[in-house]
């Protein structure tokens, strides 16, 4: 009976720390995960605010340059499919 108890014990043991490992391993794939979104984010942000700013050169020079918006979108959207793409995310 107790040679029973230990083997139960030792196999409720090996299940658990399988358990732990396959939890430690989706964590990290979340994490990961994270840190892309979070530079995705970074990076689209950094885009509008260069736009934002030669905007403003453009009414302080009083420079006749136009920017182009349908194509920022475009290539914003290209850049999205690509690092969905690249980085086995879905959005």
């Amino acid at each position: 009976m107790k040679e029973m108890d230990e083997y139960f014990q030792e196999s409720e043991i090996q299940r658990l720390e399988g358990e732990i490992f396959e939890l430690q391993f989706k964590l990290k794939e979340c994490h990961d995960k994270e840190l892309a979104y979070k530079q995705l984010l970074s990076e689209i942000r950094n885009s509008i605010d260069e736009i934002i700013e030669l905007e403003m050169e453009n009414e302080r020079f009083r420079l006749e340059a136009e920017i182009d918006y349908k194509s920022c979108i475009t290539n914003l959207k290209n850049y999205l499919q690509e690092y969905k793409r690249v980085y086995k995310l879905r959005f």
